[in-house]
Parts: structure tokens; C-alpha cells; sequence
């Protein structure tokens, strides 16, 4: 599977289980150098996921601009259709599949089972975590065992991925 080619000038809206991942796999600070896009983590997701040391090292992150907070608190649109999903899906998908339906933007979740069909249906790009990490592969940021790591690492420490290696990503 090739690398998936985003429009630089569109935000990233990152959900937490693309930061859980790269941050149980040690690689924390490599999702910022894989694309040329801005990463964003919108308010809702900040505040009622993460907590203890990946709390800290996100806010870290956003002090340091590595990732900006994303605050959609004054738009109607976004807040009507964020408490209308928030029914049926997470906070973070919810805010972020919001987010995205009405700025065009991109948004990063491995999450699939929630949000392929509605990113399909709104004309949503999205990005999955393995979609960084085979970017990454691809332009030489991390190895092939690099990246077999890191889907170990994840998987061992209680988070799914579909894949056990990153050549059978590649083949799907």
C-alpha cells in the first residue's frame, strides 16, 4: 500500500488512540516530523482522555507547538453535529468527525469501526495509524524492524492494530 498523499495546507485533527499509539510505542516526538500538516488535538479529546504522563507530554507538545489545541466552542455547526454524533460515538471521534465534516481538514484515527463510514459518507480523508507509520517506512524515518516495533510494542501493551508487521499493512 503506497504512503497516503494529504494537502499540506489541511490541519491534521489527531484522535487519541493515533497519540496512544505512538506513545506506547516510544515515538511520541516522530508524529510531528512524518507530515508537512499541522497536528491539532481538539479541547474535548485533551481534556476527557488523557491523564497521568501522556497527559503531561501532550502539553508539552502543545506548549511547544508541536501540537495545537483546536477549540470549535464558538461554531454552531461544528457543536450541533458534535452533540449529535456524541449519541452514538466517543467524545474524541465525535469532536473531531465534527470538526472535520465542515473545515475540510484531515482527521487521524485508527477507529475504524466508527468512523470509515462516515468519513466516506461526508467526504472525509482520513489518516489510521498505520497510515503514518508506513509514511514514516516510506521516507526512511524508520526501518521495517523499526515499525514491527512499534505495532509490537502497541499491540503488547493492551492497544489493537489490525496487522502484525508492517509489510502485511503494506500488502492489504
Amino acid at each position: 500500500m503506497p504512503m497516503k498523499l494529504i494537502d499540506k495546507n489541511k490541519k491534521i485533527i489527531l484522535d487519541a488512540d493515533v497519540i496512544i499509539h505512538f506513545f506506547k510505542a516510544g515515538h511520541l516526538g516522530l508524529l510531528t516530523q512524518i507530515y508537512p500538516n499541522k497536528l491539532y488535538l481538539v479541547k474535548d479529546v485533551l481534556t476527557e482522555v488523557f491523564k497521568g504522563k501522556l497527559r503531561i507530554e501532550i502539553e508539552n507538545s502543545i506548549r511547544m507547538k508541536f501540537i495545537e489545541e483546536l477549540d470549535f466552542s464558538s461554531d454552531i455547526k461544528v457543536i450541533s453535529e458534535y452533540a449529535r454524533l456524541k449519541k452514538k460515538y466517543g467524545p474524541g471521534e465525535s469532536a473531531c468527525m465534527a470538526y472535520c465534516k465542515f473545515n475540510n481538514d484531515v482527521l487521524a484515527s485508527s477507529n475504524l469501526k466508527d468512523i470509515k463510514r462516515y468519513c466516506e459518507e461526508n467526504d472525509i480523508q482520513y489518516l489510521t495509524t498505520l497510515d503514518f507509520l508506513n509514511t514514516a517506512y516510506e521516507k526512511g524515518l524508520l526501518t521495517e524492524s523499526d515499525c514491527d516495533y512499534f505495532i509490537y510494542n502497541v499491540k503488547s501493551k493492551g492497544s489493537k492494530l489490525p496487522v502484525d508487521s508492517i509489510k502485511e499493512f503494506r500488502k492489504l
